[in-house]
């Protein structure tokens, strides 16, 4: 075989064109890389431009409706329909005046007397009662209706002084309770006793509660005694 000319040089079997793999490689790499980096530029782009977008067609000043915590002050509807609610008191109206010994009116087709005054020695019976000086008072109710009446929430009560001292009830001597009712066209009678003073007997209220829808019957003066 015919040596190489001297002084020539030989060439590299890995390189092609003059230019090694390793080279090429790298090229390629680097195209890749910022083939990558330009497509993440484009993409925040396109992020940032839709965020500006969206938040530039927001009214200003309007806000997002929020739910309260504490529910609306509002009555609830009921079943029906209407709003629930509590119903306001009835104002209580004031009392109904009578002459200590005259009759008064309870209600329409009921009426109440006192129809006997006693000053009896009132004697305590059970715990919390005081002997002494008492006045026995008969009271009636008559009902001129046809129909009867319930007393059974008829409360007498006794003050006397002119800081309306309440007087204290006994049961003894000879205390009898209201009947329940009263029939139609009929009378019920209740005795009651009460410490009063000697000398408070001329400023005295004795007062026929009958119900709390109807104003109490109260009958004011001096005790014919």
């Amino acid at each position: 075989m015919a040596n190489d000319k001297p002084g020539t040089p030989s060439k590299d079997p890995a390189k092609v064109d003059g230019v090694s793999p390793w080279t090429t490689r790298r090229k390629t790499v680097i195209g890749i890389i910022a083939g990558i980096i330009v497509i993440a530029i484009i993409i925040a782009v396109v992020i940032v431009s839709t965020a500006r977008h969206t938040t530039s067609t927001i009214p200003s000043g309007s806000s997002m409706p929020s739910v309260s915590s504490t529910g609306s002050s509002s009555p609830a509807p009921n079943a029906s329909g209407t709003s629930s609610a509590t119903p306001s008191a009835v104002p209580s109206a004031s009392p109904t005046s009578a002459p200590i010994a005259g009759p008064g009116t309870i209600k329409p087709g009921l009426t109440a007397q006192i129809t006997k005054f006693e000053a009896v020695n009132g004697v305590a019976k059970t715990p919390g009662e005081t002997s002494g000086p008492s006045v026995r008072f008969t009271v009636s109710i008559t009902n001129t209706g046809s129909s009867a009446e319930s007393l059974a929430t008829t409360v007498v009560t006794v003050d006397y002084g002119a800081d309306r001292t309440p007087a204290l009830q006994l049961s003894e001597p000879g205390g009898m309770d209201m009947p329940a009712s009263v029939a139609g066209n009929g009378t019920a009678t209740g005795v009651y006793i009460f410490t009063i003073p000697v000398d408070q007997r001329n400023n005295v209220r004795l007062e026929v509660d009958y119900s709390v829808k109807v104003p109490p019957l109260v009958f004011h003066g001096a005790l014919p005694l």
